[in-house]
């Protein structure tokens, strides 16, 4: 492989690391990411082969910052941020890229979509880039903005914690620890230490799942409404190895997942007039339709907080026919509810 090929390859993970505004790349940091793109580009293969050895070192870098900052290479724009005695590199213009590529019109007319579809965030907290997007979109590739809203979302402009929403995201894509301070409804005033995996919503509310430095082999579940702050540390993340998370909320409604135990087979009978609407929007994944006729599903879950809730959303319309269990609690909650309004 041609030394020029290898040095494209580390310009371009240079380039990427230049360009996160959610990561601190100090030199040792910019040294893995070309090792790491060296190894992903066929040398491991090579290096058997030939013998030789394609890792990088700190003067090749150094070199090829300089390389990328003269009028030879692009004039990027590097800045060099110092922290103590430690510095890390980083685009002080934001959006400058080595890469320049023009758009098809199909792609243009995917990211169109795709604009129509974040529109959902717009005027949201923290997410002011989109309509920033949209204006550069429009601006720089003379696409015009539909006038007339063809799509609407439901949306709750009191929500709170759907300002970091943005934040987090990208923290979970580069890989970064982040001390948080959580307000439990409860214990009060919390800090975790915490290696972020996964953000999910549920009922227009997002939560964060990870790991914690303290406890490392479960799962801690942070509402974002509940967050007061998010600050990031560099201490090495421990990548996601030990869950799935389309299987691990497989057999819950919402976000509560118990720790033992196996899912109930949870048998629900609707009124006539409500069954066409539950058969055409399915309660879980899971659901069955046992008796058309009767208007009985079934669906397959665990016993939860939310899956109560989504009975009683139904009121009068439905009855639980199996587990006891279930059918005991909900029936009990019933006559507390009927005490209140005698």
């Amino acid at each position: 492989m041609a030394t020029n090929k290898h040095a494209m390859i580390r310009y371009q993970a240079l380039d990427a690391c230049f360009s996160n505004k959610y990561r601190k790349y100090y030199i040792e940091d910019l040294i893995d990411a070309c090792n790491k793109a060296l190894d992903d580009f066929y040398l491991p293969k090579e290096n058997a082969e030939s013998g030789e050895s394609f890792y990088v070192k700190r003067r090749t870098i150094f070199n090829d910052i300089a390389y990328m900052e003269s009028s030879k290479g692009w004039s990027a724009p590097i800045g060099r941020f110092y922290e103590g005695h430690r510095c890390y590199y980083r685009y002080e213009e934001e959006g400058f890229t080595i890469n320049k590529k023009d758009f098809s019109d199909a792609e243009l007319d995917t990211i169109d979509e795709a604009l129509v579809m974040l529109n959902r965030f717009k005027g949201v907290e923290g997410f002011d880039w989109v309509d920033e997007f949209v204006t550069n979109f429009e601006d720089k590739l003379g696409r015009k903005k539909n006038e007339v809203p063809i799509i609407g979302y439901q949306k709750n402009p009191y929500l709170k914690g759907i300002e970091k929403l943005s934040a987090i995201y990208h923290y979970i894509v580069n890989r970064q620890v982040l001390k948080i301070t959580y307000e439990h409804f409860v214990k009060g005033s919390m800090v975790h230490i915490v290696h972020p995996y996964y953000l999910k919503e549920y009922n227009n509310r997002w939560f964060l799942f990870g790991i914690t430095e303290q406890k490392r082999d479960s799962l801690i579940s942070l509402p974002l409404d509940r967050i007061i702050s998010i600050v990031p540390i560099h201490i090495a993340y421990i990548p996601n190895t030990q869950f799935n998370f389309e299987e691990y909320f497989e057999d819950v409604v919402g976000v509560s997942v118990p720790m033992n135990g196996t899912p109930d087979k949870v048998l629900l009978r609707f009124e006539k007039s409500r069954f066409p609407y539950v058969e055409t929007k399915p309660l879980h994944p899971s659901q069955k339709i046992i008796d058309k006729d009767d208007c009985i599903v079934q669906i397959e879950v665990h016993q939860n907080s939310e899956l109560d809730s989504l009975i009683f959303s139904f009121g009068d319309q439905v009855e639980v026919l199996a587990p006891d269990s279930l059918r005991n609690k909900i029936k009990a909650r019933i006559k507390n509810l009927s005490e209140k309004y005698k």
